[in-house]
C-alpha cells in the first residue's frame, strides 16, 4: 500500500470539503428557488373589523410570504353576491374592478381596493366580492393564479362591520 505525503492529504480534504460545501449551497438554492414559490404563495387578507364599513368599497392586502419576488400582479374583483336585508338580490351592481403592481418584494405587501360604481345604502344580508390575482414567480414561466372570496360580516342592522377570506 502507497502513502501519500501529509500536504497532499489536506489539499485533498480541503477539496472534498469545499465541493460538499458548494453542493449543500446549489441543493439550498434550488429548494428557495424552485420549491419555496410552490409552497408560499401569495396570502390575502382583509380588515376584520371596520369602524365605518360599506360594501360598495372594501380595502384588502396581498401579502407575498415567499422569500423571492413576485411580478405582474394583476386582479380583478367582482360582487359575487349582494342582497338587502328583505332578501331582495341586487343585480345591477356586477362591476369589476381592476388593478396592478408591477412587483412585490418577498416577506412584503401591497394594498389593493375592490369598489362599485354604486354607493350601496341599504341594508343588507350578504355581501361578497370575488377577487382574483394572479402573478409570475421566478424561475417559473408560466403565471400563478390565487382566487379567494371576501364575504362581508354584516350586524343585525345591515351595516358591514367586517370582512373574511373564504
Amino acid at each position: 500500500m502507497k502513502h501519500m505525503p501529509a500536504a497532499a492529504t489536506r489539499s485533498k480534504s480541503r477539496l472534498r470539503a469545499r465541493v460538499y460545501l458548494l453542493l449543500t449551497l446549489a441543493f439550498v438554492f434550488l429548494i428557495v428557488a424552485f420549491l419555496f414559490p410552490l409552497v408560499f404563495g401569495l396570502q390575502i387578507e382583509v380588515p376584520s373589523r371596520v369602524p365605518f364599513g360599506s360594501a360598495s368599497s372594501m380595502a384588502f392586502e396581498i401579502a407575498n410570504q415567499n422569500l423571492t419576488p413576485v411580478t405582474n400582479v394583476e386582479y380583478t374583483c367582482e360582487i359575487a353576491k349582494l342582497v338587502t336585508a328583505s332578501g331582495a338580490p341586487i343585480h345591477e351592481p356586477r362591476v369589476l374592478s381592476r388593478g396592478n403592481f408591477r412587483k412585490i418584494a418577498g416577506r412584503r405587501g401591497v394594498t389593493g381596493r375592490c369598489q362599485t360604481g354604486y354607493l350601496i345604502t341599504a341594508p343588507l344580508r350578504t355581501a361578497e366580492y370575488q377577487l382574483t390575482v394572479t402573478y409570475r414567480v421566478y424561475p417559473w414561466p408560466q403565471p400563478f393564479t390565487r382566487t379567494a372570496r371576501l364575504s362581508a360580516e354584516i350586524n343585525g342592522t345591515g351595516e358591514v362591520i367586517g370582512w373574511k377570506v373564504e
